[in-house]
């Protein structure tokens, strides 16, 4: 019994022993608790930082409803424009409500463009009949017929934006493309071969002198305030105007038949001074130099073309916003004036498009306050939902109306800039 009895001591010792180590060992397990417990309230912190940095972006204030751009940008530039795609958008009261909110002057998307004006296909009349409907045939004319022109979504639209104390920006006169490829040929058959430089030199002219008569004869052409009268010139090789006048330089030469034109036809209904004369152009900031030689050109005897036109078509990786502004600066430098034309910003996300409209914007307002002569600035088009780039979300609304967080970052950069808020 007595060995019994040991024998169970012992075992009871072993046991005791045992379970000794293993209480030991759960004294141990509390060591990685500190981990488990440190981790929890240490993660939630990096994913809660950047909260906050996004509010403000996304957060109208401390603009109400009644801050708009026409009561920021409208009171220090001459123009806030937008661009619409259908003249037929100025018909309907609540469009045209929303976008005097914003604007004081629109531009037509295409319906201004010489192929809306002359057509898909040409409808030919004689040259005495062209003379009977005021049409300007110049004495160097050498075809037997002329294009009739179309100037219905014209007339309309200059009738709803006097209505409607709206300005009117002209775009375009002389354009390489949407100019149909029959303008360039002999007859007017885009099947025949190239016309001389002569030639076109008298077609161009019979365009533009009868399109600018048609406007300035017209009872509601006092909203027309600039003309896009020759558009890419530089960036947009080949096409059928160099096909006929040979391969882009500094000086040419039918550009700057088109300046004297259209000054002499304002010159002659008494508006030099009330109306620009524009030289458009997109991807300023990768040619400043050339588009400065070529303006200089264009002015070399006396000053004809008046303003450059800046598209200002960007995205948030390129340009940067400091270059686009040296280009500003340099288009100043030569004192013209500067009217940036089709403004849109496209991007990866709202924070990278709203932190680059305020830096450009921001940029643009300092060159202004220093003395710039920078008139209008155009967004092109009311909403993303209207972009030619709507995949890719360039503008200032979602849809006409809903303000994106780019929108209060530009209201933000007038501010910052040192204006002050007219109510």
């Amino acid at each position: 019994m007595k060995k019994l009895l040991s024998c169970f001591t012992l075992l009871t010792l072993t046991v005791s022993l045992f379970a000794a180590c293993n209480s030991g060992n759960a004294n141990v397990t509390p060591t990685p608790e500190p981990t488990a417990t440190v981790a929890p309230t240490a993660t939630p912190e990096p994913t809660s930082t950047p909260e906050p940095t996004k509010k403000p972006t996304a957060t109208p204030l401390p603009f109400d409803k009644s801050v708009t751009l026409m009561n920021t940008y409208g009171t220090v530039f001459d123009y806030s424009g937008t661009c619409i795609s259908r003249v037929s958008d100025l018909e309907k009261s609540y469009t045209v409500k929303l976008l005097k909110k914003y604007h004081n002057s629109v531009t037509l998307e295409n319906e201004m463009k010489p192929d809306a004006i002359l057509g898909g296909i040409p409808s030919l009349i004689t040259v005495d009949e062209a003379k009977t409907l005021g049409y300007i045939i110049p004495e160097n004319y050498k075809d037997t017929m002329v294009p009739k022109l179309n100037f219905s979504a014209t007339d309309l639209a200059m009738k709803l934006c006097t209505e409607n104390d709206l300005g009117l920006r002209f775009h375009t006169l002389v354009w390489h493309s949407q100019t149909p490829n029959w303008f360039f040929r002999s007859d007017y058959n885009g099947n025949n071969d190239f016309v001389t430089t002569d030639v076109m030199d008298a077609r161009m002219e019979f365009y533009i002198r009868t399109v600018m008569k048609h406007v300035y004869d017209n009872e509601y052409s006092s909203c027309v305030y600039a003309w896009d009268v020759v558009n890419e010139y530089w960036n947009a090789t080949p096409n059928n105007w160099i096909a006929i006048y040979g391969e882009k330089n500094h000086t040419p030469s039918f550009v700057k038949l088109a300046f004297e034109i259209a000054d002499d036809m304002l010159k002659q209904y008494g508006i030099r001074d009330k109306v620009s004369l524009v030289f458009n152009d997109f991807n300023t900031y990768m040619n400043t130099q050339h588009l400065v030689a070529i303006m200089e050109f264009i002015n070399s005897e006396e000053k004809l073309c008046d303003a450059f036109g800046m598209q200002a078509h960007l995205d948030t990786g390129y340009p940067s916003t400091d270059s686009f502004k040296n280009t500003l600066k340099r288009f100043l430098e030569t004192g013209c004036e500067v009217q940036i034309t089709e403004l849109d910003v496209t991007c990866k996300n709202d924070y990278s498009q709203s932190n680059y409209y305020y830096n450009l914007m921001k940029g643009i307002l300092e060159l202004k306050k220093e003395g710039g002569d920078i008139s209008g600035i155009t967004y092109w088009g009311l909403a993303d939902d209207r972009s030619w780039r709507g995949e890719q979300s360039p503008l200032l609304f979602t849809i006409p109306g809903v303000p994106k967080p780019a929108y209060y970052k530009v209201l933000q950069a007038y501010v910052d800039a040192g204006y002050t808020i007219q109510q």
